[in-house]
């Protein structure tokens, strides 16, 4: 099996130098520094404090990255909420608290982040889903906003991945094959230029649908 690639970007050079020793012992990865702008399948972000500058390092990464936007796997002590957005956008997919997570945690994280792919959302979609829900509810619903271009079981898959219902609960729930639910989320992010189930929940929470 290939090992997975991991980029490190860290806010210090002994965290950094900790993390890519650490993680390279480990035969199924293989990581560096992001200042050596090797191929990458996965961006791990160290950080005491995710700041505007922070964010700014990790757009820059991306901006590298030639043919795709890379996972974003990122340590802090904490994300504030007005960074979440665009920390999304800029690719993260798993959020670790520092004080409470060990290395181990992040190569879990890692591993996850490669092998569930588009699955893979937890408390970073669901931290956003409140943030977004928020800014429907007092923003776009009294306006009389929304969307269409949406089929009425797009819109229910969507609503239950909001939820926080896996694929395996969403096909029970409608009736429907594990195949025809990943199919349905497959469809929507390609036809709406999306980059994964949690950024098509985001859209949707955005334009009033859910």
């Amino acid at each position: 099996m290939k090992p997975i690639t991991v980029s490190v970007l860290a806010n210090d050079p002994v965290t950094g130098e900790g993390a890519v020793s650490w993680l390279s012992s480990h035969k199924e990865i293989q990581a560096s520094y992001c200042s050596e702008r090797l191929p990458a399948d996965i961006l791990l972000v160290l950080a005491t404090e995710v700041t505007g500058d922070t964010l700014s390092r990790v757009e820059q990464v991306q901006h590298e990255t030639s043919d795709h936007t890379l996972p974003v796997v990122m340590v802090a002590h904490e994300l504030p909420e007005h960074h979440l957005l665009r920390a999304i956008d800029l690719g993260l997919v798993s959020f670790l608290p520092r004080q409470q997570s060990c290395f181990e945690e992040v190569r879990r994280a890692v591993m996850g982040a490669v092998t569930h792919g588009i699955e893979r959302c937890g408390d970073v979609q669901q931290a956003l889903i409140k943030q977004i829900k928020a800014i429907r509810d007092t923003v776009l619903v009294p306006h009389g906003l929304n969307v269409a271009g949406l089929a009425d079981r797009e819109v229910e898959v969507l609503r239950l991945l909001a939820d926080g219902w896996s694929t395996k609960q969403i096909a029970t729930k409608l009736s429907y094959s594990e195949r025809t639910v990943k199919s349905i989320v497959h469809s929507i992010v390609t036809r709406l230029n999306l980059r994964n189930r949690t950024h098509a929940v985001v859209y949707a929470l955005r334009l009033g649908i859910l």
